[in-house]
């Protein structure tokens, strides 16, 4: 099976006319917006409702890609979301380090969620450099090993007597007010993608909706061609 990463660079200019003129510009609508400016992490989360709703708060947000660590590598999005991995890109890693390694590399800063008193308040954190938001597991959270490779702490402020949320919640708060603030302050061509990789994305959605996608391009693509 092709991975994404192979697919033809002109995947949606051969197959988009099979779908609705009203479902193509939703799905053009949709890439416009997508940023990688800022990706969601998730170490060893295993509610299931939980990881559907981090899911789906990221696609709802426009953010378009999620890493996983999984040491026991049993990460299932779970029946909730489905219809929402298509439109993500998910990356699974076996440990914080592989993780933070692969984060480094694509230029990221490490933000880990935590409610402790030295945290940077949510709404104050910087947010012009690309931003890897890290929430750990639902009762150990943040693994120490995340320790040298996390750049800043941060925590949502609360009014309440209560002084934590569900992990779902504080990342669908935290994705809503970081995507809002970035697409804010820093130029449009930093935040969103560029063309290119818009016509890639749109591609990308079309082969995971399509799963005859390949002997349909190559016989549009034929008839292109003569």
């Amino acid at each position: 099976m092709s991975s994404d990463k192979d697919l033809p660079e002109d995947l949606w200019d051969i197959l988009s006319p099979r779908l609705t003129e009203e479902r193509r510009v939703r799905m053009t609508e949709v890439a416009a917006a997508r940023t990688r400016h800022l990706c969601l992490v998730m170490q060893d989360i295993y509610h299931p409702h939980n990881i559907s709703a981090c899911l789906r708060s990221a696609e709802a947000f426009g953010v378009q890609d999620i890493h996983v660590v999984d040491s026991s590598e049993s990460f299932k999005a779970g029946k909730t979301a489905r219809g929402v991995t298509d439109w993500l890109n998910i990356e699974t890693h076996t440990s914080p380090k592989a993780c933070a390694e692969a984060l480094n590399q694509r230029g990221y800063v490490i933000l880990a969620g935590i409610p402790a008193q030295d945290a940077i308040p949510l709404h104050q954190l910087p947010v012009e450099q690309p931003m890897a938001l890290l929430f750990g597991n639902e009762h150990a959270g943040i693994s120490p090993e995340w320790g040298p490779w996390i750049q800043r702490y941060f925590t949502i402020p609360m009014q309440g007597m209560v002084q934590s949320l569900n992990i779902s919640v504080s990342a669908a708060i935290c994705l809503h007010s970081l995507s809002r603030s970035a697409s804010m302050k820093i130029k449009p061509e930093q935040y969103t993608l560029s063309k290119a990789e818009q016509n890639q994305l749109l591609g990308q959605w079309l082969s995971r909706q399509i799963p005859s996608w390949k002997g349909e391009y190559h016989f549009r693509k034929s008839r292109t061609d003569i």
